[in-house]
């Protein structure tokens, strides 16, 4: 399955999950469905060492989280070709980087709210 298609599996899993309460519960789900459909579809060994050559999908490393400046428990994980946001109340957001910030994916926290950047 190619990356896109591996993307889409991904994106419709995490939505279909129940909405995460903190911070730290939304990052465990997207790290445990992006491994999921990585082990299942990749058809490659999970080596984060090698991310830059191995065509896997890797989840977002906790050396790259940043504060948000005015948002106070917005997280923000920069990966290759995208933004993750993951929010204290569990809400989560993906954006494309180099297109004026699109939206790619978003999913309230327990508490129904979503991002606010």
């Amino acid at each position: 399955m190619d990356k896109v298609a591996r993307l889409q599996l991904f994106y419709k899993r995490l939505q279909a999950e129940p909405p995460a309460s903190t911070h730290d519960d939304a990052y465990a789900l997207l790290c445990q469905i992006l491994n999921a459909v990585e082990y299942e579809h990749s058809g490659v060994p999970n080596n984060p060492d090698n991310w830059e050559n191995d065509g896997r999908l890797y989840p977002p490393q906790k050396d790259m989280a940043r504060e948000v400046p005015g948002f106070p428990g917005l997280i923000r994980y920069r990966n290759l070709g995208h933004n993750t946001y993951i929010a204290s109340n569990g809400a989560i957001e993906i954006e494309m980087v180099g297109t004026n910030n699109l939206v790619v994916f978003t999913k309230p926290g327990a508490d129904g709210k979503g991002i606010r950047k």
